[in-house]
């Protein structure tokens, strides 16, 4: 089992990052939390743990900078924390997902 946190940069909020990012955590059957940065609107904050070749594929599909939604939210950089930030402590994740009132007009392509 392989536990990671990173942060990405680029189009990543107020373009359905976060739910393409756990629907494409729940597709590899991973655990998967995300946080908007409050300061910088180009920043988010991830967690993923569970199958280390799912965890790495996912993360490889992010760092190959094509949209992953139609949305065209698209990850520029990636990089990794020295840390773990618990899924609790994540905005979303993979347990409270449908707790939110997402638009239905988007396409996930992670």
């Amino acid at each position: 089992m392989k536990k990671i946190s990173f942060y990405v940069t680029g189009n990543v909020q107020g373009v359905m990052f976060r739910q393409t990012f756990i629907r494409g955590s729940l597709k590899r059957k991973i655990k998967g939390g995300v946080t908007n940065d409050a300061k910088n609107h180009h920043m988010v904050h991830c967690s993923l743990a569970g199958d280390a070749s799912a965890v790495d594929e996912l993360m490889n599909k992010l760092r190959e900078g094509k949209p992953i939604n139609s949305w065209n939210a698209q990850v520029e950089e990636l990089h990794l924390h020295d840390y773990f930030i618990e899924f609790s402590d994540h905005q979303v994740n993979t347990d409270n997902v449908d707790d939110y009132d997402w638009s239905p007009d988007v396409v996930f392509y992670l």
